[in-house]
């Protein structure tokens, strides 16, 4: 049992990293490189959790919230974040995503909305997110 819960706890820890890297490499992205990155966060949400950013985008809310309502707390809000600095980079017109941005944008309030309503706790960086992403619709 001791064995199990390590291994989750590495799985979570391991995600989360995986996460901030694609912040990271979203912040530090210029217009020449965007594209790429996009193909390579894409990528990794594919693979570890079977969700595309074109396919955040194209599910409805219901199946949207059901897919990341298995999900980990910080691990949406992670998402929640990667997906601001994406629509901020969109917002900025750095590169062409090639991403329907103001459905982004709403799927991104979507997410706040539902951690909000799941988590305990209230979080200032979550509601100046959401703040900043109702000016952009």
């Amino acid at each position: 049992m001791i064995d199990e819960k390590d291994f989750i706890l590495r799985e979570i820890q391991r995600l989360t990293m995986l996460i901030q890297m694609l912040i990271g490499k979203v912040k530090g992205s210029n217009a020449g490189n965007i594209g790429s990155e996009a193909n390579e966060i894409d990528q990794a949400l594919k693979s570890e959790f079977d969700l595309s950013l074109v396919e955040i985008i194209e599910k409805s809310n219901e199946d949207l919230l059901n897919i990341v309502g298995n999900m980990n707390e910080v691990h949406i809000e992670n998402i929640i974040e990667l997906l601001f600095e994406i629509n901020k980079k969109s917002k900025e017109q750095i590169g062409n995503l090639n991403l329907n941005t103001s459905e982004l944008i709403k799927k991104n309030i979507l997410l706040i909305e539902f951690l909000d309503k799941r988590s305990n706790t209230f979080s200032m960086p979550r509601m100046n997110m959401k703040n900043t992403l109702q000016q952009w619709l």
